[in-house]
């Protein structure tokens, strides 16, 4: 059985965050909105475990982290490459728009190149995309 990371400390969380790529959930356990988010994010970590890292992070239990990374509302989605976050996503979202992510990361992934085109591209697929 596929299960989300759940992070534990802000050793924990730095150590996902410098990953290549990461996603980290934040939200509640209590939250209905979060607790579906969970089990999306679970259904994409099939698809995307190869080229990202996928975890969560009760927000409140580590408030300092929240305040840090300025998480307003829950579930809030935020995708990090080496400690530098390139997308949030605010509120509930779709496996679809899950999918739209990933299919970007991966086209970032393929064609990186010195000139910076993949990254321009990366920020095109993630700016329409939310």
């Amino acid at each position: 059985m596929i299960e989300l990371l759940t992070l534990t400390s802000t050793e924990e969380f730095e150590r996902v965050t410098q990953q290549k790529l990461s996603l980290v959930a934040f939200g509640t356990p209590w939250s209905t909105p979060c607790q579906n988010q969970s089990e999306i994010l679970v259904n994409f970590l099939r698809r995307c475990c190869d080229i990202m890292v996928i975890a969560r992070l009760d927000v409140e239990k580590y408030p300092g982290i929240a305040r840090k990374c300025h998480i307003q509302t829950v579930p809030t989605l935020v995708v990090y490459r080496d400690t530098s976050e390139i997308k949030r996503l605010v509120g509930l979202q779709s496996i679809e728009n899950l999918h739209t992510l990933e299919q970007a990361m991966r086209f970032s992934d393929i064609n990186q190149n010195a000139t910076g085109e993949a990254d321009a591209r990366l920020q095109f697929l993630l700016n329409k995309q939310g």
